[in-house]
């Protein structure tokens, strides 16, 4: 474990953080009394990606079970939507806003 002042430290900055990525810890002192330790950071170890698209396909999972299905869905709605447009023909072409909208 190396001491150094903070005044040498200031000059000396990348040398001490190259010996602290080595395992080295450093102590930094003031007027002879420690004041901070320089430790390496831990390494945090990234979940896969594998990890992560479980990890989201349980929260959905959950939460489907958590709002569970309103109603029939979009697809009867859609279909009607199809019904109703195939019911209009070409009219609805040469006419958009339909032929009861107003001025």
């Amino acid at each position: 474990m190396a001491t150094v002042p903070i005044h040498q430290a200031k000059s000396q900055l990348s040398e001490l953080i190259r010996a602290v990525e080595q395992g080295e810890e450093v102590v930094l002192t003031r007027h002879g009394k420690r004041v901070i330790r320089l430790i390496k950071e831990p390494q945090a170890e990234q979940p896969s990606i594998e990890a992560r698209r479980q990890a989201i396909v349980a929260e959905l999972a959950a939460l489907r079970a958590k709002v569970g299905t309103a109603g029939p869905g979009f697809g009867p709605l859609w279909d009607e939507h199809k019904a109703a447009r195939d019911a209009r023909g070409d009219a609805w072409i040469d006419d958009p806003k339909g032929s009861d909208a107003g001025p």
